[in-house]
């Protein structure tokens, strides 16, 4: 009985061997995390939270906070709107203003500069007003009624107009246009036999033509305040001390002398304003500089007249003094606007932060 259980055995091992193996579990494909759907509230608010990015780099926080505002009560839950909404909300602090204003670069409309155009543009308007009921001959009361009425026309179109904001250079240069087209109208009265209808006439299209020259040099050049600074320095002064130089002359022709003012005047505003194009200045070292002119101007006129110079010696010593220190500021302001690395310019103001917290701005260039 040996060799058939053996053989018994021999084949329960084959058939078993001849069993086919166990087949591996299949392994499941990886799937991507699902996507919002439309119907999320917060894929719904993609455009608002664009919006308020945009306009946070635009440097208009107002906007970008109502922006976020918006995202935030559609979705409160949005990872980035709400360190965005608290930026905003630091920068819109007084703080946060006096550190950006410490900040070199290029110019943002601001309220100051609006309010300066419309306070000038009501004076414009105010004076139109009054010289056109001039020129048709009104009464007391009519003036006044004609001059309200320009003011008040002055004031609303430079308010409506400006609607979307408006630079310091802007301002300045329409409010610029507007004062050199007095003085063009009047050295025209000078230069021209004129009856007074036909004078009066000339100073109201005088201002009016060179105001709409500076909403056109606004639109179409946008200027800095430095800018502008720069050139009316330069008319002012080249008008100021040729004017000092041709009195000594006296020879009564007050038409020669006025055609003479208006030709360099026009020539150092036109000059300045192209060399303010390759030489970049701010306001304030074209004050500092303007004050040194005036510093200059009263040294040289004093020192003459304490040695007993009459008063053609004391115009000239005036307008020497006037250009000696003109140029001698503006040496010593080289650096106003660039200062050295190891001087770094830093403002450091108290701000009211998000969460109900309190902190530091902190704003400068190094």
């Amino acid at each position: 009985m040996t060799l058939p259980l053996a053989g018994l055995l021999l084949l329960l091992s084959t058939a078993a061997g001849a069993q086919p193996a166990a087949t591996p579990p299949a392994t499941a494909p990886l799937s991507s995390p699902p996507l919002p759907s439309g119907s999320d509230p917060c894929a719904a608010t993609e455009a608002d939270y664009n919006e308020a990015f945009d306009a946070l780099v635009r440097g208009e926080d107002e906007q970008a906070l109502a922006a976020l505002e918006r995202v935030l009560a559609s979705c409160p839950t949005h990872p980035y709107a709400t360190e965005f909404a608290r930026l905003a909300r630091s920068r819109l602090n007084p703080g946060a203003k006096l550190a950006e204003a410490a900040l070199l670069g290029p110019e943002k409309p601001s309220g100051f500069a609006r309010g300066s155009l419309v306070v000038w543009q009501t004076l414009h308007g105010g004076a139109q007003g009054a010289l056109l009921c001039a020129i048709v001959d009104c009464d007391g009361r009519v003036v006044l009624g004609a001059s309200l009425a320009g003011a008040a026309l002055g004031a609303t179109a430079s308010w409506l107009l400006t609607n979307e904001g408006i630079t310091s250079g802007q301002a300045a240069v329409i409010n610029s246009g507007t004062t050199w087209g007095v003085w063009y109208g009047i050295a025209a009265l000078s230069i021209f036999d004129m009856g007074d209808e036909a004078a009066l006439g000339t100073v109201m299209a005088s201002m009016a033509g060179f105001t709409v020259a500076g909403v056109a040099l606004s639109h179409f050049t946008t200027p800095n305040a430095g800018q502008v600074s720069m050139a009316n320095s330069g008319g002012l002064w080249a008008g100021v001390v040729s004017a000092l130089f041709l009195i000594t002359v006296d020879d009564g022709d007050t038409a020669t002398f006025f055609g003479i003012e208006s030709v360099v005047t026009g020539a150092g505003l036109l000059t300045f304003a192209l060399l303010s194009q390759s030489f970049p200045v701010s306001r304030g070292r074209v004050l500092l500089i303007d004050s040194g002119g005036i510093l200059g101007g009263l040294l040289g006129a004093a020192t003459v007249a304490l040695f007993g110079g009459e008063s053609d010696p004391i115009a000239i010593g005036a307008g020497i003094g006037a250009l000696s220190g003109l140029g001698l500021t503006t040496w010593i302001t080289r650096d106003f606007d660039d200062p050295s690395p190891s001087s770094p310019q830093v403002t450091l103001a108290p701000t009211l932060m998000g969460r109900e917290g309190a902190g530091l701005v902190l704003g400068g260039r190094f």
